[in-house]
């Protein structure tokens, strides 16, 4: 936003004290300022926050929709474990009881066709406003070693814990890495040396890692829980989109995964228009910016 001329700073909670800018963030420059609620101000809160967002008295309160799941403390496990964890953010004043419906006084940005689709149930017409991973990823210099690339799975260990087990038991002749406690360069040397990235999480919003792995030239399987349930968010070919519900869906996995290892040039070619418009997200968010803040 500063690049485009509008004034924008970042604050961080609590807003009574003072904070510093986490490392990992500041190769951004983004400027940091304290809580300001005056008039032509707008304050921008993630969905995590909208008690925060309620309080907002002279600014214009909006929230930036970046997970949707999130909000509603929705896992897909078990749909009544889902409603006790979001009543007991209720109680907690952390959440309305109505869910959006009682937002409808704030600038709803919404970053997922995923969200989209709940906040217009919910009344609101939302603002499209993506985001993009790091632009150090959106370069095809991390596909120089798709001929390197060896038969091993990554994971992110937080996500859909209870299916990656599943099918680390059912795979034994396989590798699986788990994605933590690493740091961006080792991060990167595990995305260029493996072939195939799965999440079978419950995709709250347009997840950072799946883009990732895609640009350093792994292969996906995910899910069809969340914002990867739709093709907008998570453009890839529906084949490789699994439901873990299914009674076969283990084998239906060792089939997929072990043609990826297979020909996986092959199946790598089948996300080329996925790694084109990621490159294109940047561009994306900034017009969405000028379309809102400059153009209205």
């Amino acid at each position: 936003m500063n690049k485009l001329g509008l004034p924008s700073f970042i604050t961080y909670l609590p807003f009574n004290e003072a904070t510093t800018t986490p490392q990992a963030y500041k190769r951004y420059l983004t400027p940091v300022s304290r809580y300001e609620d005056v008039p032509r101000n707008m304050i921008i809160f993630p969905e995590v926050y909208p008690y925060l967002a309620s309080k907002v008295k002279l600014a214009q309160p909006a929230i930036w929709w970046l997970s949707l799941e999130n909000f509603l403390e929705r896992r897909h496990i078990w749909p009544l474990h889902d409603k006790i964890r979001y009543i007991k953010r209720v109680i907690k004043g952390q959440r309305p009881l109505n869910g959006a419906r009682s937002l409808t006084n704030m600038v709803h940005f919404s970053q997922t066709e995923h969200a989209t689709a709940y906040l217009k149930s919910c009344g609101i017409d939302p603002v499209p406003l993506i985001d993009s991973i790091n632009e150090d990823f959106l370069t095809d210099k991390n596909l120089n070693f798709i001929g390197n690339k060896e038969d091993v799975i990554l994971y992110n260990p937080t996500k859909g814990r209870k299916t990656t087990d599943k099918l680390i038991q059912a795979n034994p002749q396989w590798k699986f890495i788990p994605l933590h406690g690493l740091n961006r360069d080792q991060l990167t040397d595990k995305l260029s040396a493996a072939k195939l990235y799965i999440d079978f999480g419950h995709h709250p919003g347009r997840d950072r890692m799946p883009r990732e792995a895609a640009m350093q030239g792994c292969c996906l399987i995910t899910g069809i829980l969340g914002s990867a349930g739709n093709d907008v968010d998570l453009p890839i070919p529906r084949k490789y989109k699994l439901d873990s519900s299914l009674p076969e869906f283990t084998s239906i996995f060792k089939a997929l995964a072990q043609d990826v290892f297979s020909d996986f040039e092959s199946h790598n070619q089948n996300f080329e228009k996925y790694r084109q418009y990621l490159k294109r997200e940047p561009e994306i968010f900034r017009q969405q910016i000028a379309n809102y803040f400059i153009k209205k």
